[in-house]
């Protein structure tokens, strides 16, 4: 597995994990690399069957997807490691919080679940039926609206097309994308006896996963800290990415 190891330069530092969402892309993270690399030493990587690990996925599921991320972490001499992950990274995140809580300190989770429920599922049938019956250039656009909210959309109307095209010339297969989805569909949040590490953040006008997710994440798992944002879409740490900074770099930076 190939990945970036980036230094702050401080001895002792913390090392921050980053782990995209189902586009499994490194470069979902490249926004906030100038808040987080003067506070922690800095994982990145593209997952396995996306960008520079591409390779012919076959079933998989998040538990295997985390041992990726443990891969990854010892090739890079790391033991102990806090995690930051979007949707499918939070997902992956819960299960390293699951089963290897000695390695996992923290962990903030965007727009993640406990499980999946029917309107999240029927956004993922919608994609596959546009990439099947109408193509890649028709999911990829339409990906677009299920990550960014209609204010994102309209006042950037040239980065979302550069974004799309990007979509497209990078896309991870059809095959790959699906087994993918199939292991977000069989996500079970697993037991979690202290929550006290985990930040949950949501945003009321995610498209792709309602706000109330969250909200029964939080509510099985004691002693999270949940915080809801009124707006910012599916992506609400890049389309609000200053305030997102300014709830998760405290927590980051709280001494343990």
């Amino acid at each position: 597995m190939q990945f970036t190891h980036l230094s702050c330069g401080r001895e002792g530092a913390r090392t921050l994990v980053l782990c995209s969402g189902l586009g499994g892309a490194q470069g979902y993270w490249a926004p906030h690399l100038e808040a987080l690399r003067p506070l922690c030493d800095l994982i990145l990587y593209d997952q396995r069957g996306t960008g520079a690990n591409a390779c012919d996925l076959g079933p998989t599921s998040i538990e295997a997807m985390a041992d990726d991320l443990l891969e990854v972490c010892d090739a890079a001499g790391v033991d102990r490691f806090d995690l930051m992950g979007h949707a499918l990274g939070g997902l992956v995140g819960f299960d390293l919080a699951a089963r290897e809580d000695r390695r996992v300190e923290r962990v903030v989770a965007i727009n993640a679940w406990p499980e999946i429920d029917a309107h999240t599922s029927r956004c993922f049938d919608i994609r596959l039926a546009a990439l099947a019956g109408q193509g890649l250039r028709a999911f990829a656009a339409l990906q677009m609206n299920f990550l960014y909210p209609p204010f994102w959309i309209a006042a950037f109307p040239e980065k979302i097309a550069a974004e799309e095209a990007h979509a497209v010339a990078h896309f991870q297969g059809a095959e790959t994308i699906t087994h993918r989805i199939r292991a977000l569909r069989d996500f079970r949040l697993p037991e979690i006896a202290d929550g006290s590490g985990i930040l949950l953040i949501a945003s009321k006008d995610d498209a792709l996963v309602d706000v109330a997710q969250s909200e029964r994440l939080a509510a099985r798992l004691p002693g999270a800290r949940l915080v809801i944002f009124d707006q910012g879409g599916h992506a609400m740490n890049l389309t609000k990415r200053e305030d997102f900074e300014a709830v998760v770099l405290p927590f980051l930076s709280v001494l343990s």
